[in-house]
């Protein structure tokens, strides 16, 4: 029988699971409390949840949000990245962290992700986590959008500066 206690944290994380832009799920066994630690810091100065769920509430919460797909992920210790804002900040995190483990540690383990309603396994987590962040892809953006305006205003630029030249030397003829 489940208690009140259970209750919330299904309906708590029924919410957060519905407005999360992603979810990223990894095994933190490899990790000591200080580690954890360290990574809960990077996590909350970049407003991002991260929170351990037993499986069986996280089931719960997944299946109350509307989420399917997420049953073959939640095997075993399972910690849950979740992101409000932007959608790849919790694999960037999780990425520099296991980068900065010495090699003999095996760090986070990504076991796949919810990103913007669709089930992904680890593959598509690491290359999610290969992206630009979302700033730079709309400065790329913009950057291909001013482009062709900046060569059309060179060539209007040039054709001016030589029918003032002509118009100089014309001058210059007649005197």
């Amino acid at each position: 029988m489940p208690t009140q206690k259970k209750i919330d944290v299904v309906e708590e994380y029924t919410q957060k699971f519905k407005n999360a832009k992603s979810i990223f799920m990894a095994d933190f066994g490899g990790i000591n409390v200080a580690e954890a630690n360290m990574l809960r810091r990077s996590f909350r100065s970049a407003n991002i949840e991260y929170k351990v769920l037993k499986n069986t509430l996280a089931k719960r919460s997944f299946d109350d949000a509307g989420i399917e797909g997420i049953d073959q992920l939640l095997i075993g210790m399972t910690g849950f990245a979740f992101s409000e804002d932007d959608p790849v900040a919790p694999i960037k995190i999780i990425k520099d962290f296991n980068k900065s483990l010495p090699k003999e540690k095996r760090g986070l383990v990504v076991k796949g992700c919810l990103f913007e309603g669709k089930v992904f396994g680890p593959e598509k987590a690491d290359e999610l986590a290969n992206l630009p962040s979302r700033e730079v892809l709309l400065a790329q953006l913009l950057g291909m959008l001013q482009s062709p305006m900046s060569k059309l205003l060179g060539a209007l630029q040039g054709t001016g500066q030589k029918l003032v030249g002509t118009l100089d030397s014309l001058k210059n003829q007649k005197s």
